[in-house]
């Protein structure tokens, strides 16, 4: 896909195509944004009309070998950096075969490049490793770090990288992408609210389960008392998982939670979770404006603690223990 067919992120590819015209693109660049905004996307078609034979106004032309190459994942010139399966960490061992990788001249393109996904699943060891490259990068390497949350790296490697944030997307933007993948516009229109800005979640939104988790969430979270402490604990086993799982709830209960903070204070306008309206309102007005807005709040911390190193089903169970304190009347 060329730069100028990425939707919802006109910003950032403003940015790289005034380097591109000005053959001023970074060695480094660190790609921050949520899931399904288009980071992976944005950071492969960088590569292509880098890479591309025949450019188009400095964009790909989408259809030379290098460009065909990029798209289907076999430029020898392109190298993606992700944890092994059976590993939940990026190693130093995979760092150091890279930077063998990236000492080496290009085979076919004037550069080499590299992605690596996600940046945050570096450990002390292989981000120091990756640190070294980045202060004496190859001149004709560019490497792409994609990370939800750029904090969690290293200070010396988010200083040595062009940072620029995504979005999440607009809701015309996926139901667009949605349309342009085969769904119907209606369908389109429909899941685009419940999406909240990510391409990956609108595709999981197809599936009849995401909807019935959802109104499962909000009936489990309506029994939840702290003053029968066990409905605390057997609400948190039957949703916990591991650490990718819990966040995926962690990101439905979020959505969830943003319904609630809008009808409690100001009524209907603007929720996402239409299908749940009637049972939105009535646990919404367990709430003042307040409550539920810290709510919020200590769900997206929560959330952020799980993905570094919180164990998940105790974070779960704080949460839900902060949820029903927040309640009225508790």
């Amino acid at each position: 896909m060329p730069l100028r067919a990425i939707k919802g992120q006109n910003r950032v590819i403003d940015a790289l195509q005034r380097s591109i015209a000005a053959n001023r693109v970074a060695h480094a660049y660190l790609f921050e944004g949520p899931h399904g905004c288009g980071r992976r996307t944005t950071a492969l078609a960088l590569m292509q009309a880098l890479f591309c034979k025949e450019p188009v106004d400095g964009d790909a032309c989408g259809s030379c070998s290098s460009c065909r190459k990029l798209a289907s994942g076999n430029h020898p010139d392109l190298h993606l950096l992700s944890p092994l399966p059976d590993k939940r960490d990026i190693s130093i061992e995979q760092i150091r075969e890279l930077q063998q990788q990236l000492s080496l001249r290009p085979f076919e393109a004037k550069r080499k490049a590299c992605l690596i996904e996600p940046a945050e699943r570096m450990n002390e060891k292989s981000a120091n490793a990756l640190l070294k490259t980045l202060e004496e990068p190859p001149g004709h390497a560019i490497i792409i770090l994609l990370a939800t949350q750029a904090d969690l790296l290293l200070s010396t490697i988010r200083s040595r990288c062009q940072h620029l944030r995504f979005s999440p997307l607009d809701d015309n933007s996926v139901a667009e992408l949605l349309v342009q993948q085969g769904m119907t516009s209606s369908k389109a229109l429909e899941l685009a609210p419940l999406a909240e800005g990510s391409m990956e979640r609108a595709t999981a939104l197809e599936e009849e389960s995401d909807a019935v988790r959802r109104q499962e969430l909000l009936a489990l979270l309506s029994k939840v008392s702290s003053k029968h402490i066990a409905t605390v604990f057997d609400v948190a086993e039957s949703v916990a998982g591991g650490r990718e799982e819990t966040v995926l709830t962690f990101n439905l209960l979020i959505s969830l939670l943003r319904d609630l903070l809008l009808m409690s204070s100001c009524g209907q306008v603007g929720i996402a979770n239409r299908f749940l309206n009637s049972e939105l309102t009535a646990e919404a007005s367990r709430f003042t404006p307040a409550g539920s807005m810290e709510a919020l709040e200590r769900a997206l911390e929560i959330r952020r603690a799980v993905q570094g190193n919180a164990n998940p089903k105790l974070a779960l169970e704080h949460f839900l223990l902060t949820y029903d304190r927040l309640r009225k009347g508790v």
